[in-house]
């Protein structure tokens, strides 16, 4: 009983560090340096979107005033954010920089994947 009870143990902690040990997830893409310069140029054209976005967002969700104050001030937040991710993915596309898999650096990878407005 003492053997199997140690048996048990050893198994439940050396498990977890070989569900670990792999590079990649299997539910994470493989990105190449094209893929990131892709999705570099997008982002950088797309930023201003991000803008119009969240004043629309921000309309929707409360009032007008609120959209075209606080929403254009998160909206130019957000579109640099996205500007700078951009051009850092543009920069340094063809090196493992700053993850070794060249995945995005801001999620949702791009501004039309963020879900829409909550309409009442």
């Amino acid at each position: 009983m003492k053997k199997l009870s140690f048996s048990l143990f050893l198994f439940l902690i050396v498990t977890p560090a070989f569900a670990q040990s792999g590079p990649l997830s299997l539910f994470e893409k493989e990105y190449s340096w094209g893929d990131k310069l892709k999705r570099g140029a997008i982002n950088v054209i797309t930023s201003p979107v991000e803008v119009a976005r969240e004043i629309h967002m921000s309309s929707a969700e409360s009032n007008l005033l609120y959209g075209w104050t606080i929403g254009l001030i998160h909206g130019v937040g957000e579109g640099l954010v996205r500007f700078g991710a951009g051009a850092i993915d543009i920069l340094t596309c063809p090196f493992d920089f700053p993850k070794s898999h060249k995945g995005p650096l801001i999620q949702p990878e791009y501004v039309w994947q963020k879900p829409g407005p909550k309409y009442s």
